[in-house]
């Protein structure tokens, strides 16, 4: 039979560098349009939770746990992005965004990721979606590129 050794000091490394981020950017300012948004992302062989949070008017960090890498192994991963929002209409109800992340993903196959974020994100009421792209360098025993993208359901909180 064929186990899956997750080394469970790396998970909580991760996870609590997260948290870490998340409530020190929640002490920031106020958002341009929103303060935060949670929900979920979908891919090609990618999916997972994501919450977004305001550090002020145009900057924002968002976190993802869940499969964030398509292969055929089995991974699960957490990512961490900063975004800079730039709004596309007067009601800043549509949004383009840009920005650098991180991914870490563990499993059958451990590796460490690096890339940029490019997106496009529409509110309604309290609803956003979202299209975005984030191709990425991982770092496992050889350097791979994985070019992900995503589109995203989340509810805002203003």
């Amino acid at each position: 039979m064929y186990a899956i050794k997750i080394n469970n000091k790396t998970v909580t490394r991760l996870l609590t560098l997260c948290i870490m981020i998340i409530l020190i950017a929640c002490q920031s300012g106020m958002s341009q349009r929103f303060n935060s948004l949670v929900g979920a992302r979908i891919g090609y062989k990618t999916a997972g939770f994501s919450a977004k949070i305001a550090l002020d008017e145009k900057n924002y960090l968002e976190g993802t746990f869940g499969v964030v890498t398509p292969q055929p192994d089995y991974t699960v991963g957490l990512g961490i992005a900063y975004h800079r929002h730039i709004p596309l209409n007067d009601s800043k109800n549509f949004q383009f965004y840009y920005g650098a992340s991180t991914k870490g993903v563990i499993g059958d196959e451990n590796g460490f990721g690096l890339g940029g974020d490019v997106g496009l994100i529409y509110i309604y009421k309290n609803i956003s979606v979202g299209l975005d792209v984030f191709p990425t360098y991982f770092f496992n025993d050889a350097l791979e590129f994985r070019p992900l993208y995503g589109i995203n359901l989340r509810w805002v909180n203003d």
